[in-house]
């Protein structure tokens, strides 16, 4: 984009010259551009997490498999 701005290569030749689809680009360039990531951030504070990261590491400690089912269930008893 700096080339861009400067002056040095045209919309055409960047794109070209770094494989970027001219739409993508020029629409980068004037700001058009929206974030992918979309929704909540997170489900689980910072201390749910490390509450199920120790019940996780316990049930391996006594080697105890877990499911997805149980890990769910556990998240749905810490929120």
């Amino acid at each position: 984009m700096d080339v861009v701005e400067r002056g040095t290569h045209s919309l055409r030749r960047a794109k070209k010259t770094w494989n970027i689809p001219l739409n993508s680009f020029s629409n980068h360039l004037h700001g058009k551009t929206r974030f992918r990531k979309m929704g909540l951030g997170g489900v689980l504070t910072i201390e749910e997490d490390v509450e199920v990261i120790k019940w996780t590491l316990a049930m391996q400690k006594y080697r105890l498999s877990i499911n997805l089912h149980q890990l769910k269930l556990k998240v749905v008893k810490l929120t």
